[in-house]
């Protein structure tokens, strides 16, 4: 979810509840598009990593953030803000600024004083002024040399995050491991994993092929032991970490079956990507969950298609493409998925202060899907979610269905910290086909799941109806606050997925007149087009 900024009791739940701890992964944030722009060594050893300094850390965010943030940081404002959150924990520390110097403060006394950079938006002298008053202060500050140096990274991460954007946070090296896991898979033994009211870490789910299943593992076991250690008392996030582990190593997982019998299965980890795709047959259409953009969603998604068109053939209607409560992931993925159904043309474009960040992504596939496609999409629909179902809507290549989505419409880098933690840093806008950028504001669907009584009386005067809704959605252009609100009440965002979605696609898909008349209300005239989205 770029990342979608979510409580830390809710994280978890997304992450180790939900299909993304398949073994075991967290999602992110929920919704990250990393560009694959990491920069940093991905060979360092971890263990030295842990011994970085602070000083080390914040040099390369603040470059990082000056060279590539969507907007031009004011690092003088942030600079303040970070040392507090660096200093949190020694009170007597400060920082008296002036035009010219910041002077360090220790318990009422001048301890350093350093020149003030001249340039506000100067990350790289703004970082180095930092790191010395960093250093000075651990020297001047027995509370400071007390305290781990991940405490001290994270306060002043989350500090100069909070002078951004909400979409650019810092991720400390346990969930940033999570993170790249998610993205991009790892060892594991391939199992979803849960915690009961009572406390009991339950296997949700299997991952097909993966060491667990070959090693005989059911849904519904309960973990008690890993290599032999109790997993009882353990924490959700504990027991993840001790499952994972390097691809071939070997791992005992003891489980407690159907309640009166103790198994210990012996397996060698594997390289598993969090599965994100799954596929129903809903009478004579192809349902197709899409739960997160991961390294390997379009293949999957691929696998899905080929498998509904065996099993449906000639029969198939069309397909529901299920992307509620899916908070994105990586933008590649996003484009191939889009790739899949559209066979040319632009998908959507992007517009940052970075050079690199400007660019145009057109779809060049001549194999795709020419089936009925209807998209689902709810409040929490973000992300690439988003990127998706913009372009299918406006290239009138599906109808939309559900609720008004989130409006995450930015682009995040991901940056490899020193630490093995990860900065991820807006650096772009979305840009849907017709011009507008979805974020805050949402992608609208061509047909609002909460204004829909009595589903057999849709028809094709009622679903036009929506079109001039939905032009004066595509036309806007940097509305304000207000006029997104107030836009947004139209149709509400929700965050249930409700049967009446799937229901209302069905019905659509049945009648083909009725499937036509929803896809027109959102496409637009390619001749309307920005030319810039043209080229």
């Amino acid at each position: 979810m770029g990342c979608l900024k979510v409580p830390v009791v809710r994280f978890l739940k997304l992450a180790l509840s939900h299909a993304t701890a398949t073994l075991l992964a967290a999602s992110l944030v929920a919704s990250c598009e990393p560009t694959g722009d990491v920069a940093a060594d991905q060979s360092r050893n971890p263990a030295t990593a842990a011994d970085v300094s602070v000083e080390r850390v914040i040099l390369q965010a603040y470059r990082a953030i000056g060279d590539r943030h969507l907007n031009e940081p004011d690092f003088r404002r942030m600079s303040l803000a970070t040392y507090k959150g660096f200093a949190a924990s020694d009170p007597t520390l400060s920082l008296r600024e002036s035009d010219r110097a910041v002077t360090l403060i220790h318990d009422g006394h001048d301890v350093v004083s350093r020149p003030a950079p001249s340039d506000p938006a100067d990350g790289r002298a703004w970082g180095g002024m930092l790191a010395e008053l960093f250093a000075a202060s651990i020297d001047a500050s027995p509370v400071l040399q007390q305290t781990d140096r991940g405490t001290l990274i994270k306060g002043a991460m989350v500090a100069t995050t909070k002078q951004l954007d909400k979409n650019t946070r810092y991720a400390d090296p346990d969930e940033a491991r999570d993170n790249r896991f998610q993205r991009d898979g790892g060892g594991g033994i391939g199992i979803t994993v849960e915690r009961t009211d009572d406390k009991k870490i339950l296997i949700r789910a299997v991952q097909d092929g993966a060491p667990a299943a070959k090693a005989g593992v059911k849904p519904g076991d309960q973990i008690v032991a890993v290599d032999g250690e109790p997993m009882i008392d353990k924490g959700l996030i504990d027991v993840v970490h001790k499952l994972r582990g390097s691809v071939g190593q070997p791992v005992t997982l003891t489980v407690w079956r159907d309640g009166d019998r103790e198994i210990a299965m012996e397996m060698r980890r594997g390289r598993i990507i969090p599965t994100t795709v799954t596929y129903e047959r809903v009478g004579n259409t192809a349902l197709i969950h899409l739960t997160a953009f991961n390294s390997d969603t379009t293949d999957e998604l691929a696998k899905a298609l080929d498998k509904a068109h065996k099993e449906l053939g000639r029969d198939m209607q069309g397909i529901i493409l299920d992307m509620r409560s899916n908070r994105g992931g990586l933008l590649d993925q996003a484009v191939s998925v889009a790739e899949t159904f559209i066979g040319g043309g632009v998908i959507f474009s992007t517009q940052g202060r970075h050079p690199d960040s400007r660019r145009t992504y057109r779809s060049d596939s001549s194999h795709t899907t020419q089936a009925p496609l209807v998209v689902l999409v709810n409040g929490n629909s973000a992300s690439a979610a988003e990127i998706v179902a913009a372009a299918l809507q406006d290239r009138g290549r599906a109808a939309v269905v559900g609720t008004t989505s989130y409006g995450k419409g930015t682009v995040q880098t991901v940056i490899r910290l020193p630490n093995e933690g990860e900065l991820i840093l807006t650096w772009s806008r979305l840009v849907a086909p017709s011009g507008y950028t979805w974020n805050e504001q949402g992608v609208m669907p061509n047909i609002c799941t909460a204004k829909v009584t009595d589903i057999s009386a849709l028809g094709p005067a009622s679903v036009d109806a929506t079109k001039p809704l939905l032009q004066r959605w595509h036309a806007e252009r940097n509305p304000s606050h207000e006029e997104i609100s107030n836009l947004r009440k139209i149709c509400p965002p929700g965050e249930d997925s409700p049967q009446q979605d799937v229901d209302i696609a069905s019905r659509l898909l049945e009648d083909p007149t009725l499937y036509a008349h929803a896809v027109a209300t959102g496409s637009i005239d390619q001749a309307a087009m920005p030319v810039a989205a043209q080229q």
